[in-house]
Parts: structure tokens; C-alpha cells; sequence
């Protein structure tokens, strides 16, 4: 779009043509009508980027070419042209969607100094619109979601190491998203127009594993009819991503810290060594440092491995991310199944939001997608979350002790504690007890606890 297509809308023929000289002797593109209505149908053929309009036309008036402006899909930068006197218009102007004004009778010096401040607006707009939509397609590429603070914590990580060629280690409980981590990295980074290849250490069986990372020379193995290129070959100038690396054998561990200190493999039966550029980033559900306690991982190859390390955060740990994650899941399998979208009642939605999720986000979309394939509606009652087992919070009743007790004390207890646990935080208290946020605040009321 021309950010200096100007489009001066002005019924008095001597002043419209001099404002357009001075503005296109001043680099812009003018164009200039005399009445509201034909600049209107121009702005729903054409794309100006300001309007420079007088508040009196002899059709209609400029507050009602603004109104109507605003009907387009894109609105253009409005500038209202007022005598002095009426400041009064160019209020109600600026109140209804108008972007500056000017005064009339204004100076050469002033129509120009409005015009390039509207220019520089419309810059500044648009360098935000194109840094939100880049953000926008971010995470729409990686599929990480969420606004808590632990899951803030892992973009901003996330979007300062993306550029370094640093090996990062990203740990945390199965189905946290650590895969999608590693994508967002490889996405963010240079090398995200060159191979990301994922491998699944456990999945590779152990005879294999050597000429699936390194490769092989035909012949060197018994079955091998061919030249065999490894992953790390493969992904030269990319991303190798090890999932589960604390499956990887002894033997393969130590070629692994060949790897990363030399940045060169060997193919199996072959004395040549071959430079590769890869970033390596691993990733496990267990402690490496537990397992180079008990001797089952090289403690040099975790420090190799664990320059930088991100720990994805569990899905209890941000509970706010839920009605967030159940819209992008939503979203997500009835487009993949041609179903329609299912619906949350403020109930399922309490008991989704209280569930541990051992599975995490990986559960959460595997319960989402089966709920929407076999409920019979789109909404979904308690009933419809049968499958859900939570062991994590226990399923003993209290027992009412046969002397009996005060109830009101232990309530009054009971809203405390939930306080304490939440840290203060009336909404997630009030979550913790099954209560609506506002019933939590009148029992907080009514026992005269105060914050």
C-alpha cells in the first residue's frame, strides 16, 4: 500500500487544488473530490492512507464520510479539516474514530508537519500489525499455547537462545510439549529452511542405532546393499532433535560426544570422517543427572548436551492454560475429523481445570478428541468425562467423627487453607474448593476473612 496516497475531500475548487499542490510538491500522491459521497465510493474502489476532509460540504458533512469510512475493511488514517471556532466538531470528531485534525485557517508548514505525522503513525501501525502477525504465526507454527508465567518463561527462553547454535537440553514430564520446544527453536532460529530431523532414541533398536545416526557403506553390515546416509548426515545445516536420549547405549553415547566435540561422523565402514553442521537438541523425561549417578549415562556427554537447559512446565503447574489449550483443541480436531466444535459448561470446565493430568497437554488433547468422537452431543456434561482418573488427588470422603464437630469452623478453615495454597489468589482458591469465584467471595465475606 502507497502510505502517501492522500485523498483531500474539499468543495471549494481554489483551496482543494492549492492544499494538493503543496502536498504534491511534497512528495505525496494527491488526489482531491469535492463532495462526501463521491470520496466515499472512491475509498471502497481505491486504497488512500489519509483523508483530509472538511467538517462543511455542500453534500454531507465530514463526520458523515467518517462514519461511513469506517465500514471498509480498512480504514484510513482521517484528518478532519475544521474553521477555527468550531473545536467543538473536531472533538466529536476524534471521539468517533477521526485520527487528528486541523484548524482552519492553517499554514503551508502546518498541513505538511500533519500529513508526515500521519505517515509516521501509519508506519508505526503497521511495524506492530506485521511484529503481532509474525508472533501471530509463531506460535500458530509450533502450537505452543499459553499465558501463564510458566509457560512465558519458556518463549522468552525460547526466543533467546532460538538464534545461538548452543545445544540445549530440554527436560520435563512426557507429553509437556518438549517436541514442540525443539520445533520452535529450529522455526526461530537460522537454520529453519534446513532440515529438522527428530529422532526417537528408544525407538531405534540398538544393532541399528550406529548407521541410523552415522550412516553406513554399502556392504558394511550384514543386509547392507547400499550406502545408508544417517540423520546427522541428513540434517547438515539443520536441527537433529534426540528425543529420549537417556535410551541411547553406552557405545552410542560416547560416538554421540565425538560428535559434539568434533562436529564431524564417521559412516560404519569407513575411516572418513565427514564435517557436519547440525544443532543438537535432546530431550527426556528423565533425570540425566540421576542416571550419571548410577553410572547408566556419561556425565561428560550431559554436560555437552546440557548448555542450555528449558524445563517445560507440567500442566498442573498452569491451570490457566486450560481454557486457552481446550479452544486450540478444540479448534484442532474438528478440523481434522469434520466435527463440530464441542462446548464447556462452567462444571466440566471446574473439573477439567482440577483434574492433575499426569498424561498433560498430550492428555488433554487425546481427552478432547475422544470426547468430540463419541459424545452424542457437542455439549459436554460430567458424565461425558467418565475416563478420567485421577489418582493424584485422592478418593477417601471425610468422615464425619461420631462426636461430631463444628462445621462452620472447620469451613471457615477450609477457605483459609485454600487461600494459603493459592498464595493469596482468590480465583485459583476458590478452583481448589469447586466454587464459583463470586460464592468464594461471599463466604469470605460472611466469615469476615479478610485478604
Amino acid at each position: 500500500m502507497n502510505d502517501k496516497k492522500i485523498l483531500i475531500v474539499e468543495d471549494e475548487q481554489d483551496q482543494a487544488l492549492i492544499i494538493h499542490e503543496i502536498l504534491r510538491d511534497n512528495g505525496f500522491d494527491s488526489h482531491y473530490v469535492d463532495n462526501a459521497e463521491e470520496a466515499f465510493e472512491r475509498c471502497k474502489l481505491e486504497t488512500y492512507s489519509i483523508i483530509i476532509s472538511d467538517w462543511r460540504l455542500k453534500d454531507n458533512d465530514g463526520l458523515w464520510l467518517l462514519k461511513n469510512l469506517q465500514t471498509l475493511p480498512v480504514m484510513p488514517y482521517f484528518i478532519l479539516a475544521t474553521a477555527y471556532g468550531s473545536i467543538q466538531h473536531a472533538v466529536e470528531a476524534i471521539k468517533l474514530g477521526a485520527s487528528d485534525y486541523l484548524t482552519k485557517p492553517y499554514s503551508k508548514s502546518q498541513l505538511i508537519f500533519c500529513a508526515e505525522r500521519a505517515i509516521e503513525k501509519i508506519s508505526l501501525t503497521n511495524e506492530n500489525l506485521d511484529l503481532k502477525n509474525e508472533l501471530r504465526q509463531r506460535n500458530k507454527l509450533v502450537d505452543m499455547i499459553g499465558s501463564s508465567k510458566p509457560m512465558q518463561k519458556i518463549f522468552q527462553q525460547v526466543e533467546k537462545v532460538a538464534s545461538t547454535n548452543a545445544t540445549i537440553h530440554i527436560s520435563g514430564e512426557s507429553g509437556t510439549g518438549k517436541e514442540l520446544a525443539a520445533r520452535a527453536l529450529h522455526i526461530l532460529s537460522d537454520r529453519k529452511n534446513k532440515p529438522f530431523i527428530v529422532i526417537n532414541c528408544g525407538a531405534i533398536p540398538e544393532g541399528l542405532a550406529e548407521a541410523e545416526l552415522f550412516g553406513a557403506e554399502k556392504g558394511s553390515y550384514t543386509g547392507s546393499t547400499q550406502r545408508k546416509i544417517g540423520s546427522f548426515e541428513a540434517a547438515d545445516g539443520g536441527t537433529v532433535f534426540l528425543d529420549e536420549v537417556a535410551e541411547l547405549s553406552s557405545s552410542i553415547q560416547t560416538k554421540l560426544l565425538r560428535v559434539l566435540q568434533e562436529s564431524c561422523i564417521t559412516r560404519i565402514g569407513s575411516t572418513k570422517n565427514i564435517p557436519i553442521n547440525v544443532r543438537i537438541i535432546s530431550a527426556t523425561h528423565k533425570s540425566l543427572n540421576d542416571l550419571v549417578s548410577a553410572n547408566k549415562f556419561r556425565e561428560d556427554l550431559l554436560y555437552r548436551l546440557n548448555v542450555i537447559p528449558l524445563k517445560m512446565p507440567a500442566l498442573r503447574d498452569r491451570i490457566e492454560d486450560i481454557p486457552s489449550l481446550l479452544q486450540f483443541f478444540n479448534d484442532k480436531h474438528s478440523k481434522i475429523h469434520n466435527k463440530p466444535k464441542i462446548t464447556f459448561s462452567d462444571a466440566v470446565l471446574n473439573i477439567l481445570e482440577q483434574y492433575s493430568w499426569p498424561g498433560n497437554v498430550r492428555e488433554l488433547s487425546h481427552s478432547i478428541e475422544r470426547i468430540m468422537l463419541l459424545s452424542d452431543t457437542p455439549k459436554v456434561t460430567v458424565n461425558d468425562l467418565y475416563f478420567l482418573q485421577d489418582n493424584t488427588t485422592g478418593s477417601e470422603k471425610l468422615k464425619l467423627p461420631r462426636a461430631g464437630l463444628n462445621w462452620q469452623e472447620h469451613e471457615k478453615d477450609f477457605y483459609k487453607q485454600a487461600l494459603d495454597i493459592a498464595q493469596g489468589n482468590k480465583k485459583k482458591a476458590a478452583k481448589l474448593l469447586g466454587l464459583t469465584y463470586k460464592s468464594f467471595l461471599y463466604r469470605l465475606e460472611k466469615f469476615l476473612i479478610s485478604d
